[in-house]
């Protein structure tokens, strides 16, 4: 048997990355020249295009919804909930709102971290965008590891 959920209320986007309001520096090349933060650790957004594949369905979540799975990809990131969800134009075809293109962007490294429950004093250090996200994305959630442990570790006593 599993440990049970530690709470009956998911974490929606604005608890986890709400008070995140510095912008991100962005990076349509894959180099990260340097990783130099005033204040929020891993604030790198990849810029590069989105595929037809990912244009396919919403990737947008409100504010007090929960997060879609943080992926190893930078090019399947989701987006920022800033942005207005995508309007549908046909079962395959998504776009983003008219008007307001300028408001989507991914989830930066530092908040897909925070998604996967990362300390903000967690540093992730890589010369690639695409690595950032692949290591965010491919780790076992912290607090997911802690709940695991103890779980065990009260088993075996």
């Amino acid at each position: 048997m599993l440990p049970n959920p530690t709470t009956e209320h998911p974490i929606t986007l604005r608890q986890a990355i709400g008070d995140i309001k510095e912008q991100p520096q962005f990076y349509s090349e894959k180099d990260v020249v340097n990783q130099q933060y005033t204040s929020v650790l891993n604030h790198d957004v990849y810029n590069g295009t989105y595929d037809a594949r990912f244009m396919a369905r919403n990737r947008v979540r409100s504010w007090d919804e929960v997060s879609f799975t943080i992926q190893a990809q930078a090019k399947n990131e989701p987006l920022h909930p800033q942005a207005p969800k995508m309007q549908f134009v046909s079962a395959d075809k998504r776009i983003f709102a008219k008007g307001s293109e300028h408001l989507y962007r991914r989830l930066s490294v530092r908040e897909c971290a925070r998604i996967q429950t990362f300390p903000d004093s967690f540093r992730f250090v890589y010369s690639n965008i695409l690595d950032g996200y692949k290591m965010v994305g491919n780790a076992v959630p912290p607090r997911l590891a802690e709940q695991i442990a103890l779980w065990i570790k009260n088993t075996l006593k």
